[in-house]
């Protein structure tokens, strides 16, 4: 079991736990996965249940298809109105916030070629082996989580949009190997019969893939339970204590917790802890809504983004979810009531059937948003044992199994199966961008702690190393 130390304890003492993460999203769960598998005792901390937030209010999307970044050329033109306009599915409200300005700032020096090419290289690897990692896991547990693969449908109303869409469309076929089949509206129609007759037509992924994001975070919950993973939590973490390059506990309101390794996998969030570590990451929330419609017999059979409108729907047995909305609003989980009306009469507009007037399981949460739309899965700055596993944006649980594993076999001393250097903290010392007053400064590159193994492959580490170390939603 995990020791708490009681607030009398000035000393770190030693615990059975060989790692403690923090966080229990997507990348947080299969992380305390993957260590437990590898034979550690690993613990999970979370404020509230282990597979709540972003990762269980999503539209449930496995989609290796989504290989470009939001940054790219042109974005900044094209959602420009949009971003400015408070009803709009993409929204910024106007505030006096720089670190949202130092964000933007950043994300427009990425919208351009070179930067454009480098994470959609970084994102196909690390989604492509996530969709490998997903299709064993499935194989292996035969957990429950309606998973199907029906490919991922994007929808355009106008031809205009659809035209534009096809340099992309074919760049991801040439580049990439991802199959994509463009669909006049009669094709459109006799793959998913419930689009109304009046779109242009639309881009058809058939490798991609979905799952419901609630039941596959609880079959996963059930498989770190019986892994021996400790769940703390109704657990918050307060602050770091370190000595040296070393953290020695965690300030939590449970009490002080030690551990020989720590885990940063906070989503949106982790940019508030890691400052306390010393690392600088540019997340900003990125504010996401959800909502269910019961509809008996289910009539929708492709899950689908209606591009011009940047709605997502997806169907689950009786049910349909519906998800929308991009808002930099800072942190803020309100469910504004009017934007969920809006998201739900835009998807009527592309659909024959009618959707209720009434939605169950409304939701709002926030996507860890990037200002490069990659993530970073490093060792912390200055600290031989933190790491960080944030950051994946809107593809975080397409793109959690291959993150978490990367940041195990990272920890345990292993090669790992994809390379790791484009999720690095130091590229953001490549620059150094400052606007009034406030920077994102770089960080220098750390060096791996040294590592003991154990005759049962346990992870330890040896006591006399004492250094602390165009756009789419879906």
């Amino acid at each position: 079991m995990l020791k708490v130390l009681d607030g009398q304890d000035q000393e770190s003492k030693s615990s059975d736990a060989d790692v403690v993460v923090i966080g229990g999203g997507v990348v947080g769960a299969f992380t305390a996965y993957e260590l437990a598998k590898r034979g550690c005792n690993v613990a999970i901390i979370d404020r509230e249940r282990v597979g709540g937030g972003a990762s269980s209010g999503n539209c449930g999307y496995i989609c290796p298809s989504h290989v470009f970044p939001l940054c790219g050329p042109g974005a900044i033109q094209q959602s420009l109105p949009a971003l400015l306009s408070r009803s709009g599915a993409l929204s910024i409200p106007l505030r006096l916030d720089p670190t949202l300005w130092n964000w933007l700032a950043q994300f427009t020096l990425n919208c351009r070629r070179k930067p454009f090419e480098t994470a959609a290289t970084a994102r196909h690897s690390l989604l492509q082996h996530s969709d490998q990692l997903y299709r064993r896991w499935f194989a292996e547990t035969a957990v429950d989580c309606q998973w199907t693969q029906r490919g991922l449908l994007m929808v355009h109303r106008t031809q205009k949009t659809l035209d534009h869409y096809a340099p992309l469309a074919n760049r991801l076929t040439r580049e990439f190997g991802i199959r994509c089949d463009r669909l006049d509206s009669k094709q459109m129609i006799a793959l998913e019969p419930t689009l109304v007759e009046s779109l242009a037509g639309g881009w058809w992924f058939p490798d991609d893939s979905h799952v419901h994001p609630g039941q596959l975070m609880s079959s996963l919950r059930d498989q770190l339970v019986q892994l021996g993973v400790q769940l703390m939590e109704g657990t918050e973490v307060l602050n770091w204590q370190t000595r040296g390059e070393r953290v020695v506990a965690l300030e939590t309101t449970s009490g002080r917790i030690a551990a020989d390794q720590y885990v940063l996998a906070t989503g949106a969030e982790a940019s508030i802890l890691s400052r306390m570590l010393g690392s600088k990451i540019p997340i900003v929330p990125g504010k996401g809504y959800s909502m269910e419609f019961v509809l008996p017999g289910q009539p929708v059979t492709t899950p689908m983004i209606f591009e011009d409108s940047h709605v997502a729907v997806t169907p689950y047995a009786d049910r349909l979810r519906v998800g929308s909305t991009m808002q930099l609003t800072g942190y803020d989980r309100r469910v504004d009531r009017s934007r969920l009306k809006m998201i739900r009469n835009e998807a009527q507009t592309y659909l024959q059937n009618r959707l209720p007037e009434n939605s169950v399981n409304d939701w709002a949460g926030w996507r860890p948003m990037m200002a490069d739309d990659l993530p970073v899965i490093d060792q912390a700055a200055s600290l031989d044992n933190a790491w960080i596993a944030a950051g994946n944006g809107m593809i975080g649980l397409s793109t959690g199994p291959a993150t978490a594993q990367m940041i195990a076999q990272r920890i345990c001393g292993e090669e790992t199966d994809i390379p790791h250097q484009p999720f690095s903290l130091s590229r953001f010392s490549l620059s150094r961008f400052s606007l009034r007053g406030v920077s994102w400064r770089g960080h220098r590159a750390t060096k791996p702690p040294k590592r003991l193994a154990t005759p049962r492959g346990d992870v330890h580490y040896d006591s006399t190393n004492d250094h602390p170390s165009a756009p789419k939603l879906n």
